[in-house]
């Protein structure tokens, strides 16, 4: 259970990498001006900004909950293949939904990614709780 937690969070790891690299090339650029992110008033900044600066908080919402799943399991020594399975699954899920959404960001194909990472944070509650 301990490497789709590493795995989830090399993820925000990029992201805050993906989002400081966005917002530091629109400085370059000259689309926003450096003090625009001391507090966010000027002009907006470049969609592929927004789109990584999302993405990035996204991950402070839902995989939380993922997280204290995780260490409930680790806690209490539980290491079914459903909770297995349900962990790479919502990681997984969530690598999907990052990528669609800081290049495509097509809505429909980032809304199934998101329903389809649910379902499995769903199944890994279900098999942690379920074992306790």
């Amino acid at each position: 259970m301990i490497y789709p937690l590493a795995a989830m969070l090399a993820l925000v790891l990029i992201m805050f990498g993906v989002a400081f690299v966005a917002r530091l090339s629109s400085v370059k650029t000259g689309h926003v001006t450096f003090e625009h992110y001391q507090l966010f008033e000027g002009n907006p900044p470049p969609k592929y900004v927004l789109k990584a600066c999302n993405n990035l908080n996204n991950l402070f919402q839902v995989p939380p909950i993922f997280y204290a799943a995780i260490i409930l399991a680790l806690s209490k020594g539980i290491e079914s293949n459903l909770a297995l399975i349900s962990a790479w699954g919502f990681v997984t899920a969530r690598y999907a939904h990052s990528f669609v959404h800081i290049t495509v960001n097509y809505y429909l194909a980032r809304s199934a990614v998101f329903a389809i990472s649910l379902v499995f944070l769903v199944l890994l509650w279900f098999a942690v709780l379920s074992q306790i």
